[in-house]
């Protein structure tokens, strides 16, 4: 998993807004997957009272990618 999570990307600059817009909604959703992954490890793990807290931080923080994500595919369905 950490060789996927370090995986960077490059958006092309000669590319359509679309197409950067598409690519960074695909890069959301991988990093929201990563995310749901590490989220599910904590509650396998049987979070303590500080666990509890990185648990609802980190879960915050998958709301805000997929609110994100949402966003953006909106977006782009919009251009389409």
């Amino acid at each position: 998993m950490r060789e996927k999570m370090n995986r960077q990307f490059d958006i092309p600059p000669l590319a359509h807004k679309e197409e950067k817009l598409q690519m960074i909604a695909d890069q959301l959703e991988q990093v929201k997957d990563n995310l749901a992954e590490v989220l599910q490890e904590y509650e396998d793990d049987g979070a303590g009272t500080e666990e509890n807290e990185k648990l609802e931080t980190l879960t915050e923080a998958l709301d805000a990618l997929e609110d994100a994500f949402d966003a953006i595919s909106d977006v782009v369905l919009e251009e389409m």
